[in-house]
């Protein structure tokens, strides 16, 4: 369950600046009033800290969810802790990425926030060791 409330809370975050060319605002209402921001903000591409903070705080929600759904991987059988993983990692990145931007996923080409396929790569590469090696 947490693993997909994970995913969930990060594919908002992604996809923020899409959801907004359409009319759409997923973001928590009440943390977004508690920090003077508006849907009409965010439809109109306008981050500010305000928003940053926000996106910060989902962030980290969902950053504890991710580590939470890790633990809990050991009890799924054959390759579920492998799969599990894997998306730990990549969904991982997505928010490493989100802090680069200093958590402003509303950019003026409305694109989703991304990461590269060589930083997928590597996030697999990452759950391979973390799944098998008797170092982690």
């Amino acid at each position: 369950i947490a693993l997909g409330k994970a995913i969930q809370l990060i594919n908002i975050l992604r996809d923020a600046a899409p959801d907004a060319a359409l009319g759409r605002v997923y973001l928590p209402q009440d943390m977004l009033a508690s920090e003077n921001v508006s849907n009409e903000n965010i439809l109109n591409l306008q981050s500010s800290d305000g928003y940053r903070r926000v996106v910060r705080k989902v962030a980290d929600r969902a950053g504890e969810l991710l580590a939470e759904a890790e633990i809990g991987k050991s009890t799924l059988p054959g390759l579920g802790p492998l799969f599990v993983q894997i998306i730990v990692e990549l969904y991982r990145g997505y928010l490493i990425k989100l802090k680069q931007l200093n958590y402003d996923n509303l950019n003026a080409e409305g694109d989703r926030v991304k990461i590269s396929t060589l930083q997928k790569i590597a996030a697999s590469g990452n759950a391979i060791y973390a799944t098998y090696s008797p170092f982690s």
